[in-house]
C-alpha cells in the first residue's frame, strides 16, 4: 500500500542521519573501533556511491535525487495502491537516496563507517545505513517484480507496457 512507503522512507531517513551524526560526533576522521578485525565502525567521508563506488563528480548529487524522484513519481502515479512490499521497496530506495543526498549537500561527501572486511586480495567495504536502504529497497522491488511476473496477470496488465501506454498517452 501507499500509505506504506512514506513512513518507511522517513524512518530510514531519519534512522541514517541519527547513526552518521553519532559517528560525526564521538569518532575522529579516520579512526576504527577497534582499530583492527573483520567487522569495525570507522569513520569515513566518501564521495562516491553506494559501498564505495564511484569517485567524485557533480552527477553523484543529480543521479541519487533523479532516481529518488522518478522512482517516486511512478510509484505514486502508475502502481496500484494494493502492494505493502512495493511500498516498502520504494520507501527503502528513496529514504536511501535521500540520506546519502542530504550528506552530499551538506558534508561535501558521505559518512560512511560500517566497515566490513572482505575476504582477502579484496580489501574492505565501507557503507552506511542508508546504502543498506537502497540495496535492500532494490531487492524487495526485485522480488515484487518477480511475484508480479508468477502471478497470472493478463499481458495488457503488465507494469512496463501499463507504464508505456500511459506516457504515450
Amino acid at each position: 500500500r501507499k500509505e506504506v512507503a512514506l513512513p518507511i522512507g522517513l524512518s530510514a531517513l531519519v534512522l541514517d542521519q541519527l547513526t552518521k551524526l553519532l559517528v560525526r560526533e564521538t569518532l575522529p576522521p579516520y579512526a576504527s573501533i577497534p582499530e583492527e578485525g573483520s567487522l569495525r565502525i570507522s569513520h569515513v567521508v566518501y564521495p562516491g556511491l553506494m559501498f564505495g563506488l564511484g569517485g567524485h563528480s557533480a552527477a553523484l548529487v543529480v543521479l541519487p535525487v533523479a532516481a529518488a524522484a522518478i522512482t517516486s513519481f511512478i510509484y505514486w502515479r502508475y502502481v496500484p495502491q494494493n502492494s505493502r512490499l512495493l511500498g516498502v521497496a520504494m520507501g527503502l530506495f528513496v529514504g536511501g537516496c535521500l540520506g546519502n543526498v542530504i550528506d552530499r549537500i551538506a558534508f561535501g561527501g558521505v559518512t560512511d563507517f560500517i566497515d566490513v572486511g572482505v575476504s582477502a586480495g579484496f580489501g574492505r567495504l565501507i557503507f552506511n545505513l542508508a546504502d543498506v536502504c537502497c540495496l535492500a529497497g532494490l531487492v524487495v522491488f526485485s522480488a515484487f517484480l518477480i511475484r508480479l511476473r508468477v502471478v497470472t496477470v493478463p499481458k495488457e496488465q503488465y507494469i512496463i507496457p501499463y507504464l508505456w501506454r500511459s506516457l504515450v498517452k
